[in-house]
């Protein structure tokens, strides 16, 4: 890979990161509200119960919430993993039944925080955010247990390996042709946009089902829908670097991409659903 392209590589992972650690805390906050939605949370010995569901037998929520981030899901009882749900660009989930990385348990079970950064499981490095379960009664007492949302850290950088060599690495001679490569890069930021609004839309209906106890939950979607927004200026970054490459010929062509984007996951989509 020539130094250009390993650049660009460098800095469009580091962009789609720290997108990955906003959605993923968005994420989190939207499944502890569902839960609680869902019915009042208790501890009982080694289980999570959500209203009479088990949370280690019952997973429909966590798949859900999976499938449409396409981040792994985990809920704690305690310290202890007790339930998984995760998606393919996900990758190889955590076990269950282990017990949580001592960061974790420093962090949001002893400090009650949110944590957000690298955990490593079986040798393996995850990105990672973890924030506090707290029974149905109030956070004045110590945490219940925590959700964590995850992402293999070398899957999620095969992928975007994987669309740049695609891409920018077999394309060393035709200008146009890197240009077109970028396409690539350009479909995975729209693709984490589109599990944004997603996210959202799913929320906002789960918020007018739940009616008056549902309004807290346009918060957190309202953040969401601003994510997918967002998406646009991540967009904008990736084709300053490609005009730094000399690869001004195709910026038409990115422009009518990212003015698509804006229209399909703009904050007007979750405004019409705040109005219906």
């Amino acid at each position: 890979m020539s130094d250009v392209s390993s650049h660009i590589y460098q800095a469009v992972r580091e962009v789609i990161t720290r997108r990955s650690y906003d959605r993923a805390v968005a994420a989190t906050a939207l499944a502890e509200r569902l839960l609680h939605n869902e019915g009042a949370i208790v501890r009982q010995d080694d289980e999570i119960l959500v209203g009479d569901r088990v949370m280690s037998k019952d997973r429909e929520l966590l798949t859900r919430m999976a499938t449409s981030t396409g981040l792994g899901f985990a809920i704690y009882a305690g310290n202890r993993r007790i339930a998984v749900a995760a998606v393919l660009d996900a990758g190889t989930p955590p076990e269950l039944n282990e017990f949580a990385h001592g960061d974790l348990v420093d962090r949001v079970l002893r400090r009650r925080e949110v944590y957000k950064g690298t955990v490593e499981y079986r040798d393996r490095e995850y990105l990672t955010v973890c924030r506090p379960l707290h029974a149905s009664g109030g956070s004045d007492y110590a945490p219940v247990g925590m959700i964590e949302a995850f992402q293999d850290k070398e899957a999620y950088f095969d992928l975007l390996a994987a669309a740049a060599r695609s891409g920018v690495e077999d394309q060393v001679a035709d200008v146009e042709e890197r240009a077109d490569g970028m396409e690539s890069i350009i479909h995975f930021i729209d693709d984490v946009a589109r599990r944004l609004q997603l996210l959202a839309l799913n929320g906002n209906i789960i918020a007018a089902q739940a009616g008056e106890h549902g309004r807290a939950f346009r918060v957190v979607c309202r953040e969401l829908g601003s994510l997918a927004d967002q998406s646009k200026n991540t967009g904008n970054e990736v084709r300053k670097l490609i005009q730094a490459m000399g690869l001004e010929r195709s910026e038409s062509s990115f422009n009518e991409r990212l003015d698509s984007l804006a229209e399909d996951n703009g904050p007007d989509t979750l405004s019409r659903v705040d109005r219906a």
